[in-house]
């Protein structure tokens, strides 16, 4: 079966802990067939995605990319916003030369206020670069915050980064409501 979609990420795309059988891209894939694959490499930051574009990307020549990262450059003192937002811009615009549809993922929420903070900036030129350029958005953070309090949902967390298998499941309900008008 031929790859329609690659899901380019870091752990939150590759299900960490408990692997690819609990990611939302399983949840995906179960929902609307094959052709689905996951790319989620755990630690990645946005830098380290564009490095393996080629491999994983283009070598499968896949119909549209999800690209999901920002979390792991949020957590780092040393990568800044305007890096993260440079190499997401940098994959979104390979991905167009390419003749492949790319959808820009908004990360979920993180339980640490000083990183979850540069995630925000992060994700909100994620927006703009989508704007710009014309791309979809699928946004991940919406579900886990709850909306009368504001506040991140706990129960969604394993450890207050990475989603528990309700969590997942959370991730997978909102990328098959995004791809509805798509499948």
């Amino acid at each position: 079966m031929p790859v329609k979609i690659v899901c380019l990420g870091d752990s939150l795309t590759y299900g960490f802990p408990y692997g690819p059988q609990a990611s939302w891209v399983t949840y995906l894939s179960n929902a609307y067939g094959p052709g689905l694959c996951n790319a989620g490499v755990n630690g990645n930051t946005m830098e380290d995605m564009a490095a393996r574009f080629d491999r994983d990307v283009l070598a499968k020549k896949p119909a549209m990319v999800v690209i999901l990262g920002g979390t792991n450059d949020a957590y780092r003192e040393e990568v800044s916003c305007s890096m993260s937002v440079y190499f997401m811009e940098q994959i979104v615009v390979k991905v167009i030369a390419n003749k492949i549809l790319p959808v820009i993922g908004i990360p979920i929420p993180i339980d640490d206020h000083t990183a979850d903070l540069k995630l925000e900036r992060i994700s909100e030129q994620y927006r703009l670069i989508a704007s710009r350029l014309g791309v979809s958005v699928l946004d991940f953070r919406s579900p886990f915050i709850d909306p009368d309090t504001k506040k991140v949902r706990g129960d969604l967390y394993l450890d207050g980064a990475h989603p528990n298998l309700s969590g997942y499941r959370v991730m997978g309900e909102t990328a098959a409501c995004f791809f509805k008008k798509f499948f």
